[in-house]
């Protein structure tokens, strides 16, 4: 790995002396001062260790320490000064959270031990991080693999309900839109709890008892507590929780939160899901905003509106991007299903709205070989890289 240290002091003859003890060692940066390498930590950062003065004009070292680590958070971060008090120690530790202190005159190969344990550091961080990034990746897409497998229906339903949500999220410039996104994927997970005869009654719109209805209430329940174990899915497990929650504070799950308080995620859910519910059961799109309309109550104002304008440009892209005919040989993962596959006995494969992945294809392939399926294929959009 390519280390890169940036020395910061407002002495040119220490950062001359830096460079010359130590760029053999090293690939260095200097600056002169915070703000200087505030700039340097943003347009070329990170940096795997930064190495900062105490007492500097402008910006001291403990003010620029703490924006190195808001900025990146892997960065090592040391302290070097002159003024060695117990005072400065603690503040440079507390609000920079300092990997080393040491003092002023420090002799080259103390620094260079210093900085090598600090690569060490950075190195383990950074590590830790992208394995548990990987890790949570692979859970993820298993997890989302097996719903595809086990209820074909409801991922595919959920696949484009979650690209409707993620242009919701982008278009109100919500932090992270992916995990609107995963939420309305995952959302069906705690259906996979519920017995297949209930989720049928429920998808045919037939008539429901009470502990039917309280059984289907509480699939967001489930599904939040199954994914809050995850790391970095509590997010995504809070707007799945929420997801049926009006906004004037009513429905599920019955808590005291309303309007804003309801994470931002949950509100967009709740818009694009009804939307989605509501469209075969009217003559157009128009229709079915204007009708929820008439239920502000449920719904945030202001995620309607953004819906709207959603609304719009799937109504132009959807006109001209006409669904076209493919045999099975040519499906690759990727391609949008306009219609369902089924076999030649008439059994659903994988239904309408699917964006296939590789568990479809293998699933395909399976059913190709023992049962055949009817050809062609109806797909819409454009073909996968």
């Amino acid at each position: 790995m390519d280390h890169k240290i940036l020395f910061v002091d407002d002495d040119p003859n220490i950062l001359s002396a830096y460079t010359r003890n130590l760029r053999k060692r090293y690939r260095m940066t200097t600056a002169g001062g915070g703000e200087e390498a505030l700039q340097l930590v943003q347009t070329e950062g990170p940096f795997s260790v930064v190495v900062s003065d105490m007492r500097m004009p402008g910006m001291d070292g403990i003010e620029l320490l703490t924006h190195v680590r808001h900025f990146h958070p892997d960065s090592v971060r040391i302290m070097l000064t002159g003024n060695a008090d117990m005072g400065t120690a603690i503040d440079a530790v507390n609000q920079g959270n300092i990997f080393r202190f040491l003092t002023k005159p420090c002799e080259v190969e103390d620094l260079a031990s210093v900085l090598d344990a600090g690569i060490k550091q950075y190195e383990l961080v950074t590590s830790e991080r992208e394995l548990l990034e990987k890790t949570l990746k692979g859970s993820v897409d298993l997890l989302v693999e097996l719903l595809s497998t086990l209820d074909p229906i409801s991922f595919g339903r959920a696949q484009v309900l979650g690209e409707r949500a993620r242009r919701i999220a982008a278009a109100m410039r919500m932090e992270h839109p992916w995990a609107v996104s995963l939420a309305a994927v995952l959302s069906q997970i705690g259906a996979l709890t519920v017995p297949s005869a209930v989720l049928a009654k429920a998808r045919a719109g037939a008539l429901l008892n009470q502990t039917e209805r309280e059984v289907l209430s509480r699939v967001p329940e489930i599904g939040s507590n199954l994914l809050r174990h995850i790391p970095r899915l509590q997010d995504v497990a809070e707007i799945i929780l929420y997801m049926n929650k009006n906004y004037n504070g009513s429905g599920y799950p019955p808590t005291q939160v309303s309007g804003d308080q309801i994470p931002l995620g949950a509100r967009i859910l709740r818009v694009a899901s009804d939307f989605q519910d509501l469209l075969p059961k009217k003559r157009s799109r128009d229709e079915v905003v204007a009708d929820m309309k008439n239920r502000m109550a449920w719904y945030d104002p202001v995620v309607v509106e953004i819906l709207e304008q959603v609304m719009l440009e799937e109504h132009t892209e959807g006109d001209s991007d006409e669904p076209r005919r493919l045999p099975v040989a040519s499906l690759r993962v990727g391609h949008m299903l306009s219609k369902g596959i089924f076999t030649v006995d008439g059994l659903l494969v994988v239904p309408e709205g699917t964006v296939l992945r590789a568990s479809h294809m293998e699933k395909m392939r399976n059913f190709q070989r023992i049962s055949g399926l009817k050809e062609p294929i109806w797909v819409v959009g454009p073909d996968p890289e």
